[in-house]
């Protein structure tokens, strides 16, 4: 257990959460030209707030184990966020990469801050919600100097007896504000549903990047500027 009292933030379980085994085959997709652009971008960083009026320990018992479950069947579908952006020196090309064993970062916090004040309705400094934000783990290069970018990190922030956060950081490039929220809602049907994938058939994720077209030879300029 690590506790970080400046913070006021104790790091109660720090994992990975993959697709189940087995259940994604190793895929390779070519980001399109309106991906690229965003890989000079910084992170996107986004917030959740929830009420939950139980302790920790009820959380850590009852509510997680079947979190951390929903996130991985939904990650079958949406596998992209479990992979990671490979950036290949010119003239390659970046694209996303997933393999057998590719997961997002998940994090389990507690917090003495207090929910009301953080979730209030009027003007506060925005550093009192940057211990919620999760940090994706470090890019790396290979030994070809391709540039290896994690995609997603998750971090669950409890607040004892008042409510959760549920913070994410993820990688643009992989997917837009419209797109990430798509995985957001679906892993919540996923949990209201205790597992059950059904409840996501008329609204799967379209992962096929063929059918961008690029009549006008955008991404020759997208891989100038790359």
């Amino acid at each position: 257990m690590v506790e970080t009292s400046m913070l006021q933030l104790k790091v109660l379980d720090s994992s990975c959460v993959s697709p189940p085994p087995g259940s994604v085959p190793t895929t390779s997709l070519p980001l399109t030209y309106f991906d690229m652009s965003w890989l000079a971008c910084g992170h996107i960083q986004r917030l959740f707030f929830y009420e939950f009026p139980h302790p920790t320990l009820h959380f850590m018992e009852t509510t997680l184990p079947m979190l951390k479950r929903s996130l991985s069947l939904t990650l079958q579908l949406f596998f992209p966020y479990a992979g990671n952006v490979m950036c290949p020196q010119s003239p390659g090309k970046p694209y996303i990469h997933y393999t057998e064993g590719g997961s997002v970062a998940f994090t389990v916090a507690e917090s003495t801050a207090d929910f009301d004040h953080v979730v209030a309705d009027y003007p506060r400094d925005v550093k009192l919600l940057h211990p919620f934000v999760p940090q994706l783990p470090p890019a790396h290069v290979t030994e070809d100097d391709t540039r290896v970018l994690p995609t997603l990190a998750f971090q669950v922030t409890v607040f004892p007896n008042s409510g959760i956060c549920v913070g994410s950081t993820y990688c643009h490039a992989v997917g837009d504000g419209k797109s990430f929220m798509h995985f957001m809602r679906a892993w919540t049907c996923v949990y209201r549903s205790d597992g059950d994938l059904t409840c996501l058939e008329n609204s799967l994720p379209l992962i096929n990047r063929e059918v961008i077209k690029d009549p006008g030879g955008l991404e020759s300029a997208q891989l100038k500027n790359y």
